[in-house]
């Protein structure tokens, strides 16, 4: 089973942020995608974007790279300002990230029987990117940890004996997050959530399907997969059909101290007919080697991760020179 809860920042991944994206160079790493999500606004602003996950196992650990604006990044004026909020399955906020008007830093809210804050040593840089990192864990505590750069800048604890749930809602809260009358811009990128695995030091490389590779079994065009629109989509109509393809996009940092695994997302849909699951898989050597195949729902399309923490050809670890230049999914 894949630790991976949520990747990206695309469309496809978060919904409302349609119109949101910018190539502008600093607004992300371009080792790693080719876009950010953009934000302008003032004091007064708020434009939320909010990302469901699974219940995790284990602790959530959310990362993602932030650059505040190059002007006012530490100027919190308003009691509403809001950066991060954690909500359980009942919608209850069981933790969050606030700027606070006192202090101008982020503090760390931990929301179980008390709202309990932590102090903060956190002020935002004008202009300056930063790895963004939180833990969250609930159980008899709600305990939340918000990191900079790997270092840790503040933290909450309080007592959970209401039995408030696991993480299943984070919400970028974008509210008047840089107090000014002028506009200011920012930009968030490389988001990921993972259940019981740190994000501090891991980053993802995002590469998209390019052109049909060994297999084109399905029905459609790999148009439909490379125009990151969520109305088009490939099918299949009966179960073992493949579609395999290379892919394209940035190719990683020059230098890696490992590569701790690979991951296939695709999103998927079930129909009314035909095969209920689908899967990725690897060709390696004239091999497949399939993931385990995962049932797809028929309301509404969901984000399904296949991962592969060694090469499944001989269970070495991934080096750049063995991952695989194309990958495929396959119906089941």
């Amino acid at each position: 089973m894949s630790y991976i809860l949520h990747l990206g920042h695309q469309p496809t991944d978060i919904a409302g942020i349609s119109g949101l994206l910018s190539t502008t160079a600093g607004g992300f790493d371009a080792t790693l995608d080719i876009n950010a999500i953009r934000h302008v606004g003032g004091s007064t602003y708020s434009a939320p974007f909010s990302i469901a996950v699974a219940e995790p196992l284990g602790d959530l650990w959310l990362g993602f790279r932030y650059v505040p604006p190059n002007t006012d990044a530490n100027s919190i004026s308003r009691s509403e300002t809001s950066f991060l909020e954690f909500y359980d399955a009942n919608n209850v906020m069981i933790a969050q990230i606030k700027p606070i008007t006192s202090t101008n830093r982020y503090h760390a809210i931990a929301s179980g029987d008390t709202s309990v804050q932590g102090s903060s040593s956190y002020l935002a840089p004008n202009g300056q990117p930063q790895w963004i990192d939180v833990r969250l864990s609930v159980g008899a505590e709600i305990t939340v940890e918000f990191y900079v750069e790997g270092v840790l800048q503040t933290a909450a604890t309080a007592a959970n004996t209401s039995a408030e749930g696991k993480p299943r809602h984070i919400l970028f809260a974008n509210t008047a997050l840089h107090g000014a009358s002028s506009t200011r811009t920012w930009y968030y990128a490389h988001i990921a959530a993972l259940d019981g695995v740190s994000t501090i030091g891991r980053r993802f490389v995002r590469r998209s399907p390019n052109a049909i590779a060994s297999f084109n079994q399905m029905i459609g065009s790999i148009d439909a997969l490379k125009d990151s629109d969520i109305a088009t989509r490939v099918a299949s109509n009966s179960a073992g059909q493949r579609m395999s393809f290379s892919l394209t996009g940035p190719t990683g940092p020059a230098s890696v101290s490992a590569i701790a695994g690979l991951h296939l997302k695709q999103i998927a849909q079930g129909g009314t007919d035909g095969p209920d699951a689908t899967a990725g898989f690897l060709r390696l050597g004239g091999v497949n080697y399939d993931a385990p195949p995962l049932t797809v729902p028929m309301v509404a399309p969901k984000a399904f991760y296949s991962s592969w923490a060694v090469n499944p050809a001989d269970n070495s670890a991934w080096t750049s020179l063995t991952l695989p230049s194309e990958v495929r999914i396959v119906s089941a």
